[in-house]
């Protein structure tokens, strides 16, 4: 285990009801003998056994002026908090004594996480905090020694006095409010407080705790020189938890929180090398800092500590101010995106918000190195109007401004990116995982599934970097080479005005190449070289066949889409047939349906072809159309033809009986004999019937 970034070193002392005994060798014969040998006994009046105590002696006269322990024949049990002794901190009159005793005999283990105990006072609760290292704390004091049994209850004996912190014991603890308003290093900060939390913090009844960190008066006064008004409230508010968090509980090298009014602070905690202290500090995103002078100052519903400096959140920031703050963009790992962002014209319009998707530094890196951006990656080192395009991709404007997960709806939800007289989108998805959802834009992910609030704007942090595409659907289907049979089909059925400019950008069609629709059991000698389904449909049945393949989404796969290995997906095409998205466990990607006989589902040949409209995945294979949709009618056609025929002579070459033969058999005699007979034919009908395939 560690503790403020080095490890913890634990001291093991005597267990409870025992203690060290100076008289007792030490060894015998090179053994190790006990030395906590002397057992502190259970039948001594309280006070007795803390004035036995050198380290608590100087709690017990004032613990002696508590009269209810001192009630003979009483069989009321309690618990006593024993305080250290300290110039600085003593419990010298009986009302402070009464502060550190409860009603009832609460062993240490009896204290769950988060109870309030009633002091004898009848002003105050002290709350317990349990701490995942196995230390337990009373209004942030830890206990250093627990479950000692005397006559009238138990002691627990805690590093400090209760409520009282190097002389600061005058501040009114009625409340976190009234704490904040009558210590002198607080009150300038309590007065800029917001309304609505100056009530939370004053409303001890609500149950509800705070932790403040306080910034000097000083200070303080200084800020409110460079701030004013509501931002002045915000910048307040940021040294607000919700929570009572105690210095004790802070003892990761970073702990992360979140302040009432969502921004993130970190607070810090490092060991001094040279008197070996534990110092805390307060951090905020971009890395302003400030130390904890005094920590642990309780009040009945939170705690407060005082730091030196107050710290500025990057919520009351504007993206100018970030943008010429090379220390805060360095820190936030953002510094090539804000001199992209410095060499261009946003077309950001003033008291407007809007998301930016921030690509961090190593985000450009991931694009020199991925081989399907490869030529969009050289063609933003050197076009300055594609790098301004590439930036304003990744600045979205919201009807409900998406600035937390709560205002993305759906499956898929687009929003119109800041390129003028452009319908470029940026597309949001959510990706279920094992560890659960996923947020994307496009094919960047957003690992904090968060958003970092700016004045006027919220930043959504990603490793990967949007390309925006140049071409549409049609014109990508109409260059490549290898989907030339498609592009006809499409052409004709006009999908680019029925589907693909209506649905833009959530289109997703899958293609098939022009080798795919070749029929494997043809021969090099075949006629028709092509699968059934390339001739069998016309017309109408030709647009459902086609509607089969397109789905109403914007999809990525492959190695930077949604769909993870060993995976089942399923998307209703918009044709109303149901669409499975197999991945099996080598990454390989079929579709089909219930009624396509699994072994005959395509698969993947290419995925994320980007167009301005939509989406292109490659098929090896078209999928089939069931018989509700594309439902095949085949013409039965049968002809009837009335011939006359007539011979000059019944004396016919090689004709035994011509009469009787030419009765039976006309038209052959007829076709025997030529130059004797004639053959005309009188009426001709052509008889069409549908009937299903």
């Amino acid at each position: 285990m560690e503790r403020c970034g080095r490890p913890a070193k634990y001291q093991y002392k005597c267990c409870s009801g025992f203690e060290e005994d100076l008289r007792a060798f030490n060894a015998y014969r090179g053994y190790q003998t006990p030395k906590c040998t002397r057992m502190i006994s259970p039948f001594d009046e309280c006070t007795e056994t803390i004035f036995q105590s050198p380290t608590y002696a100087a709690f017990a006269p004032a613990l002696a002026s508590v009269n209810e322990l001192r009630e003979e024949g009483s069989t009321q049990a309690y618990a006593i908090f024993a305080p250290q002794s300290n110039e600085d901190e003593e419990v010298n009159e009986p009302s402070q004594a009464l502060t550190h005793v409860v009603k009832g005999r609460y062993y240490v283990d009896d204290m769950k996480n988060g109870i309030q105990l009633e002091t004898l006072d009848g002003q105050r609760k002290l709350y317990v905090t349990k701490f995942p290292y196995g230390v337990t704390a009373i209004d942030c004091v830890e206990l250093v020694d627990a479950d000692m049994e005397c006559q009238s209850g138990v002691i627990h004996k805690i590093r400090r006095a209760i409520g009282t912190r190097n002389g600061n014991g005058n501040a009114d603890s009625s409340s976190v409010l009234r704490f904040l308003q009558t210590h002198p290093e607080t009150k300038a900060f309590a007065e800029d407080l917001p309304p609505q939390l100056k009530t939370n913090l004053g409303d001890v009844q609500s149950g509800k705790r705070y932790t403040v960190l306080a910034p000097r008066s000083q200070a303080w006064n200084t800020l409110k020189q460079k701030y004013t008004g509501a931002k002045l409230q915000k910048i307040a508010a940021t040294h607000v938890l919700p929570g009572q968090i105690c210095s004790g509980g802070l003892i990761g090298r970073t702990n992360y929180k979140l302040t009432v009014n969502e921004d993130r602070i970190n607070i810090q905690c490092e060991v001094d090398p040279e008197d070996a202290q534990e110092n805390r500090y307060m951090l905020t995103e971009c890395g302003q800092r400030s130390m904890l002078l005094e920590t642990d100052m309780s009040a009945a519903n939170g705690v407060i500590h005082l730091i030196d400096e107050p710290v500025v959140p990057l919520s009351v920031w504007t993206l100018e101010e970030l943008k010429n703050n090379e220390q805060c963009a360095s820190r936030l790992k953002m510094t090539e995106f804000m001199k992209l962002l410095k060499e261009c014209d946003l077309y950001m319009e003033e008291n407007v918000d809007y998301a930016i998707i921030v690509p961090r530094d190593g985000s450009f890196v991931w694009w020199s190195k991925y081989k399907p951006f490869e030529e969009e990656y050289k063609r933003f080192q050197v076009d300055q109007e594609y790098r301004c395009e590439v930036a304003r991709y990744h600045i979205v404007k919201s009807d409900d401004r998406p600035n937390n997960i709560g205002s993305f709806a759906s499956h898929t939800m687009g929003h119109r990116t800041n390129n003028r007289d452009d319908y470029l989108y940026e597309t949001t998805y959510f990706k279920k995982s094992p560890y659960g959802s996923q947020l994307y834009f496009h094919y960047s992910p957003i690992p904090e599934m968060r958003a970092t609030e700016m004045d006027g704007a919220s930043l959504y942090f990603t490793p990967r970097i949007n390309v925006p595409a140049s071409k549409n659907l049609s014109e990508i289907l109409r260059e490549r080479p290898d989907t030339t049979l498609t592009n006809k089909k499409t052409v004709e059925i006009d999908m680019e005005t029925k589907q693909f400019s209506k649905n833009a950008p959530k289109n997703l069609y899958l293609v098939t190449t022009d080798d795919g629709w070749k029929d494997p059991r043809a021969k090099p000698t075949s006629a028709n070289p092509y699968r059934p389904e390339f001739t069998m449909y016309k017309g109408e049945l030709m647009e459902q066949f086609l509607l089969l393949h397109h789905i109403p989404l914007y999809l990525w796969g492959g190695d930077i889409g949604y769909f993870p290995p060993n995976s089942v997906h399923k998307f209703m095409s918009s044709v109303g047939v149901e669409l499975t998205f197999w991945r099996d466990a080598q990454g390989v990607m079929r579709i089909g349906h219930d009624e396509m006989p699994r072994n005959k589902w395509p698969k993947i040949v290419q995925w994320n072809i980007p167009a301005r409209d939509g989406m292109m995945w490659l098929l090896d294979g078209p999928l089939t159309c069931p018989d509700s949709v594309c439902q095949l009618l085949l013409e039965d056609i049968d002809f009837y033809d009335m011939y006359v025929s007539a011979c000059q002579t019944s004396h016919l070459p090689n004709e035994p009986d011509a009469a009787a033969d030419f009765r039976k058999k006309p038209l052959d005699i007829a076709a025997r004999h030529p130059d004797d007979c004639t053959v005309i034919l009188q009426h001709s009908e052509t008889s069409v019937n549908l009937v299903e395939a």
